[in-house]
């Protein structure tokens, strides 16, 4: 027995020693750009759950003007509105001048320097996600026009927390399945993910739907979309799109609410309502169904990442709104208004590329504007929160309810490309359609920023309160122009003025 135990712990040596024996292969995750892959002589890698590039393949395959210091090990990564600045196992970078801690720092092996991918991407405006089963990541978003000008570079973002749980992929359903009225249909994005999963055929991610109160469905998305021509099943209008996943956050509030499909209630004489869902697996397949009231004709139009569907009366006219009765207050007693800073605690909201969060941008706002509403007599401001903390989105509608408010004003600041600018103003119910133009007006003027029109969603906190509510996006914080007029202080003073002159004006106040 003594031998045998001798010659198998020889033999475990000798096992140890041969090259190879008893290490996992390194896993090298496979790059796609808007669905293309990416090739590089060097490979990227994993490190402590964070997918690393080479440097050389951000310059000469993404196309963005990289420039690398081998005297200080520094590498510097431009586009038309971000200048990131890295520094090899440094764990913090420069992004357009703020200082920023990275989850993952840049290191170099054997003459190649890596990079955080996710840093790098979301920094430069791409979206990036994760697809689990075949060790993929993918990255949707322009080109940049710049010539690479190096052979090396970098780029940072203020990253998440840490790695997020995995979001799995929804199950095929049938588009015409009842349907609860839980979920929305627009996601209110919650804590972002750092990695985000999806299957691996696909090619473009659907964002989020928009309904412009007339007869125009919009559908925002990264990638490159290949609708199938529409179909009509009864007086309902259906269009698949192949190739197509829902994104991140869409699918976690579907998730969330334990369904199968969303859907965005619009109420035109016309048009019902919008729904979406996964259809098929193979390939990973979106189905859209617009419930109309009668067939009708419509047009298709596809714009800068937004696919527009216009749907088109008999007589020529867009779908028109049913009537509502804007709640517009009377008399001299005094008026409940509740002002709701968006995200909040372990939810930041967006990134801004001068290093901010959003959450930080509305918490900001709603004070001053609670500070100007207390010096008027017949307002009585509430908050959902007036500290950094975490607030539930059905909590601040029930606060709201509870306190019978005669108005709730939401207020957020967007992200999408580097390049989207401007102010959008967003209501869900017909009733809240004149507030919306209202206080859209006031902010356009306050931000000085471009009007991106107002809009109908179905963000929870405004679908479910029951006075007249809006949702103010007040300009893009992934736009370098927007985020710095954002986080100053003099236009954010008038942008809490406009907010004011706003609800004052609603609600019949000179």
């Amino acid at each position: 027995m003594k031998k045998f135990f001798t010659l198998m712990l020889l033999m475990s040596f000798a096992l140890m020693l041969l090259p190879g024996v008893g290490q996992a292969a390194p896993i090298v995750p496979k790059l796609y750009f808007n669905g293309k892959a990416v090739q590089s002589e060097a490979q990227p890698r994993i490190v402590n759950q964070f997918t690393l590039v080479p440097l050389r393949l951000v310059a000469e395959q993404l196309g963005y003007d990289v420039k690398w210091d081998m005297k200080t090990k520094q590498v510097a990564i431009n586009n038309s509105d971000t200048e990131i600045l890295l520094t090899v196992n440094d764990s913090r970078a420069l992004v357009n001048g703020s200082n920023t801690k990275l989850d993952a720092p840049a290191l170099a092996d054997k003459g190649t320097t890596y990079v955080p991918l996710r840093f790098v991407g979301e920094n430069l405006g791409l979206d990036v996600y994760w697809d689990k089963p075949t060790r993929s990541v993918h990255l949707f978003g322009n080109m940049p026009t710049g010539t690479p000008a190096g052979s090396d570079g970098s780029p940072v973002v203020p990253p998440a927390s840490g790695p997020a749980a995995p979001v799995d992929s929804m199950p095929v359903t049938n588009p015409n399945e009842p349907v609860s009225d839980a979920a929305p249909p627009v996601a209110e994005p919650a804590e972002p993910p750092v990695e985000s999963e999806l299957p691996g055929d696909v090619l473009a991610i659907v964002k989020g739907f928009s309904f412009d109160g007339l007869g125009r469905v919009t559908v925002d998305y990264d990638g490159q979309l290949t609708p199938n021509s529409p179909f009509w099943s009864g007086t309902k209008l259906v269009i698949d799109i192949p190739n197509a996943a829902l994104s991140a956050e869409l699918s976690a509030e579907l998730k969330a609410q334990g369904r199968s499909q969303g859907e965005m209630i619009v109420e035109t004489l016309a048009l019902q309502k919008v729904r979406y869902s996964y259809y098929s697996d193979k390939p990973s397949t979106v189905r859209i169904v617009l419930d109309l009231a009668m067939t009708t004709e419509y047009a298709l139009s596809d714009l800068d990442g937004r696919y527009n569907i216009d749907v088109i009366m008999s007589d020529g006219a867009a779908a028109t709104p049913v009537p509502g009765v804007p709640a517009v207050p009377v008399g001299n007693g005094v008026y409940k208004v509740v002002i709701d800073a968006g995200h909040g605690g372990k939810d930041p909201g967006a990134p801004s590329v001068t290093g901010h969060w959003e959450k930080q941008f509305n918490l900001s706002i709603a004070l001053k504007v609670q500070k100007l509403l207390e010096q008027e007599q017949r307002i009585k401001p509430y908050l959902t929160r007036s500290s950094d903390v975490f607030i539930e989105l059905d909590d601040r509608a029930k606060f709201a309810n509870n306190l019978n408010a005669d108005l709730f004003v939401s207020i957020h600041a967007n992200r999408y490309t580097s390049n989207a600018t401007g102010t959008e103003t967003y209501y869900t119910r017909p009733d809240s359609k004149a507030f919306a133009a209202i206080m859209h007006k006031n902010l356009v003027k306050s931000t000085g920023l471009p009007d991106r029109k107002v809009r109908q969603a179905s963000f929870l906190v405004i679908r479910k309160t029951t006075m007249p509510a809006v949702l103010l996006e007040a300009g893009y914080l992934s736009n370098s122009g927007d985020a710095k007029a954002l986080f100053t202080e003099s236009v954010q003073n008038k942008i809490a003025a406009g907010i004011v002159a706003g609800i004052k004006e609603q609600l019949g106040i000179s």
